[in-house]
């Protein structure tokens, strides 16, 4: 039977097992996303992580996450991972003609995270470049940017002011 996991998930759906660090209704497992060890090697056909991965530390805990996650995803598998994409919110940022102060503010709370429970703290910065690399580095391939997965309702597909702010990205395992 194939399996699929949506990590940090919220949202119940058939055919999708959560993963989440808080205890909420549905939640199929409940563990920190950066160690998967409980899954043997290629044990999913397919992983979901919507604005997840920029709550980890770029300095070695975000490719060694993304390592772990690529060891539980089968062979050809994809990876839909969406952040907030920081060339758009840098751009959101600096345009004060565009955007009030208040309305800034809500922009660098994306970037730096809501800072509303212990996990809403962003410890990275991330554009096409910088994760797109990461996902090389990690063993991904054939790296691709949607504009919508058409999975989940989440913040992968956020307007704020009538911009889309995330970047949506499918990568693969190497077959």
């Amino acid at each position: 039977m194939e399996r699929k996991l949506h990590i940090g998930g919220k949202q119940v759906k058939e055919g999708w097992e959560l993963l989440n660090a808080m205890e909420i209704e549905g939640v199929d497992h409940l563990m920190n996303a950066n160690d998967l060890s409980i899954f043997d090697d290629n044990t999913f056909s397919a992983i979901y992580a919507s604005h997840i991965v920029e709550h980890l530390d770029f300095a070695g805990e975000l490719v060694e996450t993304l390592v772990e996650w690529n060891r539980v995803l089968a062979p050809g598998g994809i990876i839909h991972i969406s952040v907030p994409d920081l060339d758009i919110l840098c751009a959101m940022m600096v345009d004060k003609s565009q955007l009030d102060t208040q309305t800034r503010f809500q922009v660098m709370r994306m970037i730096f995270g809501g800072h509303v429970d212990e996990y809403d703290y962003h410890k990275v910065g991330l554009n096409l470049e910088f994760l797109g690399g990461i996902l090389t580095q990690a063993g991904f391939e054939n790296i691709e940017r949607v504009k919508s997965f058409g999975l989940f309702e989440d913040a992968s597909d956020f307007v704020f002011c009538g911009v889309p702010i995330s970047l949506n990205l499918n990568a693969a395992k190497k077959a």
